[in-house]
């Protein structure tokens, strides 16, 4: 079976040069168009034109809202990407539960399947995640008759699930890939034939208008918001943010948690290039952000659509331009994870944390000086834990006075089973000072990276959906209770 490199992106990524994705390697690109029946993305016909013209195989998702009717939906994506051909089948995104029990999720997410694939003629596919899989749908409504795009970071493959064993079409094993001409972090992906159409297809109906009617915005809850207060700020509705969010309890919300809010701004630039996103803080304004990052109050504004210039809130997250060239050109074995600066932080003491080095920091994140950091910064770290990685290098390791091997197993989140395999050790407690240890080989993918709990997280979920165990993660942070975490939380995996 032939595999192909893949991405999938949306207005997240701003204007790609499409032409540099395909020199990089890339040959299927999976486009999000739509979500819910409320938001249409505004970089797809964008971002289908770019890609069509350079020779990619193009596909297209929808991000399902539980709460919404599953036919409305399916009426909806159809109808967003009429007049457009696809190589690859229609995907259900579907990684929210919104309160339904396995059963009715499952029922309904067939329910949306069968619709777009009469609406449209095109077969369709469903783009879900391991532990969500094996905890929120279920066998018997049909589910695992369509093809499986399933997401597991940091494995050498998918593991099996209960609905489609070790059956799929796509696998994305990234959410954090670097690819030329992208100026953002983007998903990887591996797909094989199951994803391709027989032929390409152009869906009927006339092609429509690239959208303008919404932007997206992420921001963090910070201590005393409401669900109302927040609507307000952003000129939005309490009924929206439950039903883009997903939200059980509209009485309930979580310091830390992030929200997506769709404003009714009519988008009016388009992202061309940025690379840093920033956290808000107290007592920030544009003109003080956009002084330290060398920009102007006008790019921030473009940007991010903000609509007053004068008025941003602490948690808000925006998207910033720098002047200083940042890594590029990186294959899609690299693998990028975030760290948002923290009072007292320094670069250095970031570097050793990560297992990186400052002048590599300062370059992939365009810092013109190392010694100036700022609270709330968001700093792109390379998550191996162990500095660069070239795709085709072993990953090794010098054995340092008083490590053990069980320590270096741990640090670099993998066994001590794996490293004696790796280097032939007879003794498992007998390494030398000065010896070079085989840590992984060749692409495996090794990393270590950080996650911020999200309401509903569990320890065992976050487990699964990174392929490591429970007490790999206790042990990595230190939990005195492996069943307490809280939204918010950041934790190592």
């Amino acid at each position: 079976m032939v595999n192909y490199r893949g991405i999938d992106i949306s207005n997240w990524q701003g204007s790609i040069v499409f032409s540099d994705v395909k020199n990089s390697g890339i040959e299927i690109v999976y486009i999000k168009a739509t979500e819910g029946n409320y938001y249409t993305d505004p970089y797809l016909q964008e971002f289908y034109d770019g890609a069509r013209k350079n020779g990619l195989l193009v596909g297209f998702y929808h991000f399902f809202s539980p709460l919404i009717s599953a036919s409305a939906q399916a009426e909806y994506f159809s109808e967003a990407i009429s007049g457009l051909t696809s190589e690859c089948r229609l995907v259900l995104d579907l990684e929210e539960a919104g309160g339904y029990g396995a059963s009715e999720l499952s029922s309904i997410a067939v329910e949306f399947l069968e619709e777009v694939k009469k609406s449209t003629g095109l077969g369709v596919a469903i783009y879900t995640y391991a532990s969500f899989a094996n905890n929120n749908i279920t066998t018997g409504f049909g589910l695992e008759d369509y093809p499986l795009w399933i997401a597991e970071y940091g494995s050498n493959g998918p593991e099996s699930n209960s609905i489609w064993g070790s059956s799929y079409a796509g696998w994305q094993y990234s959410d954090s890939g670097n690819i030329s001409g992208i100026n953002t972090n983007v998903d990887l992906d591996v797909f094989n034939d199951g994803i391709l159409l027989s032929d390409d297809t152009k869906i009927s109906g006339i092609r429509k208008q690239e959208s303008k009617q919404n932007g997206v915005k992420y921001y963090i809850v910070q201590a005393g918001d409401t669900l109302s207060s927040i609507a307000a700020r952003f000129g939005t509705t309490v009924a929206s943010l439950i039903s883009i969010n997903n939200i059980a309890n509209p009485n309930l919300i979580y310091v830390g948690e992030t929200l997506k809010i769709y404003t009714n701004k009519t988008i009016s630039n388009k992202i061309t290039s940025f690379s840093k996103t920033y956290v808000v803080v107290s007592g920030d304004t544009l003109s003080a952000i956009a002084l330290r990052f060398g920009t102007t109050v006008s790019e921030l504004v473009a940007l991010n659509n903000i609509t007053n210039p004068n008025l941003i809130y602490p948690g808000e997250v925006l998207k910033v331009p720098t002047s200083i060239s940042v890594k590029s050109g990186a294959t899609s074995n690299q693998h990028l994870s975030t760290y948002i600066v923290q009072s007292g932080d320094n670069l250095s003491e970031i570097a050793s944390k990560f297992g990186t080095t400052v002048q590599y920091l300062a370059r992939i994140n365009g810092i013109r000086n190392p010694n100036l950091i700022y609270p709330g910064e968001v700093l792109k770290i390379e998550s191996s834990g162990i500095g660069k990685q070239q795709s085709n290098e072993n990953i090794t390791y010098t054995v340092k006075y008083g490590d053990t091997l069980s320590e270096i197993a741990e640090k670099f989140g993998t066994t001590v089973s794996i490293l004696v395999s790796l280097n032939g050790i007879s003794n498992p407690d007998l390494i030398y000072p000065g010896q070079k240890l085989i840590i992984s080989k060749g692409n495996s993918k090794i990393f270590t990276g950080l996650v911020l709990v999200k309401a509903g997280d569990t320890v065992s979920g976050i487990a699964s959906r990174y392929n490591t165990t429970v007490e790999n993660i206790v042990n990595l942070n230190d939990l005195k209770n492996a069943n307490l975490i809280y939204p918010g939380q950041t934790l190592r995996v």
